[in-house]
């Protein structure tokens, strides 16, 4: 499975953490970095992105609308994708039946992801707006690759 983790766009401030919007420069930054998403999948013939999920705090959710409709898909939302998610909370992807899942969320649970699948953490944490994507075989420590030999940070 393709699994593309991306973490929120740059988000401005809010009395509830969970309440914080996109910045106009995070939205903007977003569109950029979606047409670079898109370039790399077609010319590495990636499958297209299937399904699209996102945590349910708003800056995540804008995120995922902005993506979803540069891909053509609807994204949800899932509560194991919030702040206070945990890896083995994510390790239910498994049970999915997706060609290309885009994950949407929020550090330190993107990058901690990274590390995990791919074993290394020296990887630089992803900045907002930032994402990879990764081949996993199986669920486990060390059992992906990057599909596109860049972390796009």
């Amino acid at each position: 499975m393709l699994v593309t983790v991306w973490r929120h766009g740059e988000a401005g401030g809010a009395p509830r953490d969970r309440d914080r919007a996109l910045t106009n420069f995070g939205a903007e930054a977003l569109g950029k970095a979606v047409l670079r998403f898109k370039d790399v999948i077609e010319a590495e013939a990636q499958p297209a992105v299937t399904s699209i999920v996102s945590s349910p705090w708003l800056r995540t959710l804008q995120t995922a609308d902005i993506l979803g409709g540069a891909v053509g898909v609807t994204p949800r939302s899932a509560a194991w994708l919030a702040p206070n998610a945990a890896l083995k909370d994510v390790e239910l992807i498994f049970g999915l039946q997706e060609k290309h899942l885009l994950l949407v969320s929020h550090q330190p649970l993107v990058s901690e992801l990274l590390w995990y699948w791919l074993d290394d953490k020296a990887l630089a944490p992803l900045a907002p707006g930032g994402w990879a994507s990764v081949l996993i075989t199986d669920h486990g420590q060390g059992l992906g690759t990057l599909s596109n030999s860049e972390v796009h940070i």
